[in-house]
């Protein structure tokens, strides 16, 4: 490879660093530009044939469809839930099981959070988790940074396993045709049957790192923002925070293992939110005296925590709140579990192949989606909750509009990457570009690849503030790069994968969204310096036990 072409198979990664990273461009700025410079490169340098070159771009717009559809329904249903006062009955309810803030962060962070990554993903949690923190008298910026490390473990099957079945399948299609094939036969024959064997390898791991994770939280709470700077006082409640990890990781390992990484977060969550806060309201594995110590300078933070929000008065019971995220868990199983169910709404699916005369193809989710799962919940909600129709407009019309950055975003993205994995076809007789890249990589850095592989995957969500992203973009070279140096390739899946979830924690668009929603804006360096330290070594302990493992 000349410098020419290794600049151009870095154009994605060397496009979205400066002007999203460096020159701070919203994403639905960034992401076209780029999606133009990485088109640029692949013509005049790679020199890739421009009918395919076309295609991809067609592909990638498709492709787009159903990720689109499932985040405009979950935006759709927090919206719901806002205009209704659903949301309220919610966080109050969060307000009355323990004084202690250590208990609360594992709660909302950790438990809610994983619950509402795995309903919507793209960074909803901190921003729902952050200001919920803030209400019960915590220091805003500790609630951004505590509310940011806890989306993690969650984000492997946020946005019902968006990051894994879509963010991965898209990532090793090259040239219309999934580089994983002979793998994809070994493991039941269809994507969604591998994506579940990737999956258990990055819940398997998390059952030891993302359970650390309760506990990592609430130390950075006390070491940081304690009065006493103690990293001891957080430290104090390891056997709750440790309990409360595993009743995340065990139910999401089991869902896994038993329907696949569409459900591990919402049904996970929801187990462990049943099992905790009965035991965090009954004191149990908690100290005697509830920790909520802080240090205010400078943060304007009450000096007593609130048992509840001020002037809220929630109009509808708990159950009834719950309502629409229990029905909506229901129907994703249901579709996903029985079978005639499945089939007759994946008989509504559209499909298109041979894409302007190429081998591409792409398809479209209609009823099977979680989109139209989402959508039919709120029309639901609409009755359950009594909405007025101003409310109604409110939801929708907040939902649209919030739509439109993402939809200019994800629209470029997928294409770009669809270029990046389709370059292999050009006139210069070159490999597509994440190979020639993934045997750059092999050869220089193979016999430690099992550390660098989550470090890749960090630095992809690092770069686009998403999981589901850093997964397209670099799937293909994972799975390369494992193939050249003889590793199982979804052990190094997985690790991207760990890695893309542990970028989420640093990631700026969601550092500026948690801060902004604390009223914190223009500290995001504090926040990134407090968070990367924990991303770092998330990924790193994630790669010493799949070394250790090798193969489960």
């Amino acid at each position: 490879m000349t410098f020419l072409q290794l600049i151009a198979s870095l154009s994605p990664v060397i496009s979205v660093m400066v002007f999203l990273v460096l020159l701070r461009l919203p994403a639905s700025r960034a992401m076209p530009i780029s999606l133009a410079i990485t088109a640029l490169a692949a013509a005049f340098i790679w020199r890739m044939d421009t009918g395919m070159l076309a295609a991809s771009v067609v592909e990638g717009l498709l492709s787009a469809l159903t990720p689109l559809t499932i985040i405009f329904g979950a935006v759709f249903l927090l919206n719901t839930l806002k205009y209704s006062g659903a949301m309220d009955t919610i966080r109050a309810g969060f307000t009355n099981i323990s004084a202690d803030a250590r208990v609360q962060v594992i709660i909302i962070c950790w438990l809610f959070g994983a619950f509402i990554e795995g309903s919507a993903g793209f960074g909803t949690p901190a921003a729902i988790g952050a200001p919920l923190l803030v209400l019960l008298g915590i220091p805003p910026v500790a609630a951004a940074v505590v509310a940011l490390v806890a989306d993690s473990a969650s984000v492997s099957f946020g946005a019902i396993g968006l990051p894994v079945l879509f963010g991965m399948e898209q990532g090793l299609l090259q040239g219309g045709e999934n580089m994983a094939a002979a793998q994809i036969a070994l493991y039941g024959g269809s994507f969604t049957d591998y994506a579940r064997f990737i999956a258990m390898h990055m819940i398997s791991i998390d059952l030891i790192t993302g359970t650390l994770i309760p506990l990592v939280i609430v130390s950075l709470l006390t070491g940081f923002f304690g009065r006493n700077r103690s990293f001891k006082e957080g430290l104090a409640i390891w056997p709750f925070a440790l309990f409360a990890g595993f009743a995340f990781t065990i139910p999401a390992w089991s869902i896994n293992y038993l329907a696949g990484p569409e459900f591990p977060s919402v049904i996970g969550a929801l187990i462990g939110m049943a099992i905790v806060i009965p035991v965090a309201r009954k004191g149990w594995l908690l100290p005697a005296t509830p920790w909520f110590d802080f240090d205010k300078a400078g943060d304007n933070v009450d000096d007593s925590p609130p048992s509840s929000v001020a002037g809220q008065h929630p109009q509808f019971s708990q159950l009834a709140a719950w309502t629409p995220y229990l029905v909506m868990a229901g129907l994703l199983v249901l579709s996903r579990v029985v079978s005639p169910l499945k089939v007759w709404l994946n008989g509504f699916n559209f499909s298109w192949t041979n894409l302007l005369g190429t081998e591409l193809k792409a398809g479209f989710a209609t009823l099977y989606a979680p989109g139209a799962f989402f959508v039919l919940v709120c029309v639901l909600s609409f009755w359950l909750f009594g909405m007025r129709r101003l409310a109604i407009g409110q939801a929708v019309g907040t939902s649209l509009k919030s739509m439109v950055p993402t939809v200019i975003s994800l629209g470029a993205s997928v294409p770009m990457v669809k270029i990046f994995l389709n370059s292999g076809d050009n006139h210069a007789n070159l490999v597509a570009m994440p190979i020639a890249l993934a045997d750059m990589l092999a050869a220089s850095m193979g016999s430690v690849w099992n550390w660098v592989a989550p470090i890749v995957g960090i630095f992809g969500a690092f770069l686009s503030g998403s999981a589901t992203f850093s997964n397209m973009m670099f799937s293909g070279l994972q799975f390369s790069v494992a193939e050249n140096i003889g590793e199982n390739p979804a052990i190094i899946l997985a690790l991207q994968g760990i890695g893309a979830n542990a970028g989420n924690m640093m990631c700026v668009m969601n550092v500026v969204a948690a801060a902004t929603v604390v009223g914190m804006a223009g500290r995001e360096a504090e926040i990134i310096r407090k968070t990367m330290p924990v991303a770092l070594a998330y990924a790193l302990l994630a790669g010493t036990l799949g070394w250790l493992w090798g193969g489960f």
